[in-house]
């Protein structure tokens, strides 16, 4: 396995909302109140996320999506991330075609004004690993991803957002040292 930084290059972009974006998205719509993608055919719904984060990695580029690939001989069971390149320094670059987008994370930095005491922090986005890799280390070594991402952009904290109901997800954070520092509250405008 591999982790590689996604090149704003639209066959990499689409690539990743194909075999990861979506995926993503279905699992947590089917886990997670009141996330829905909208109803639309696929192809649509990954040709609008292409364009819309290459955007985003084009215009911002405090804005990274890291991207774990495997070939069809990886072993899904692998303890912490055994198999997968050491974190530093990654390799820029698409994987190589032959081997499966299995995971990503993303990040972007949140930069403190200075009238604020507080460090930058690196906000890591969504963090995705498909069913099969999952409890493999794999997220971990996301994390490790994300925290290096932090170091190399002088950065002082990690931060993220995690839906309420979504009870794993807030326990592996918890487990990785993730604390609550804020509560969001929405309610629908009448």
């Amino acid at each position: 396995m591999e982790i590689r930084r996604l090149p704003a290059t639209e066959a990499a972009v689409e690539r990743y909302a194909a075999e990861l974006w979506l995926p993503y998205h279905r699992d947590l719509a089917a886990n997670v109140a009141r996330h829905a993608l909208a109803d639309r055919p696929d192809g649509e719904l990954i040709a609008a996320e292409t364009e819309f984060q290459l955007g985003l990695l084009r215009e911002n580029p405090d804005r990274r999506v890291w991207v774990v690939a495997a070939g069809s001989d990886a072993d899904p069971g692998a303890t912490d991330g055994d198999a997968l390149d050491p974190i530093d320094p990654a390799p820029p670059g698409v994987p190589d075609p032959d081997r499966d987008f299995v995971a990503f994370v993303s990040t972007s930095v949140d930069e403190c004004p200075t009238v604020f005491d507080r460090p930058d922090r690196l906000v890591v986005g969504d963090i995705y690993v498909q069913e099969p890799y999952r409890g493999s280390g794999v997220a971990s070594r996301l994390l490790e991803r994300a925290a290096a991402d932090a170091r190399e952009r002088d950065c002082g904290e990690l931060r993220l957002d995690v839906d309420v109901d979504n009870e794993r997800a807030m326990a592996f954070y918890e487990k990785h040292g993730f604390e609550p520092y804020r509560e969001q509250l929405t309610r629908e405008v009448g």
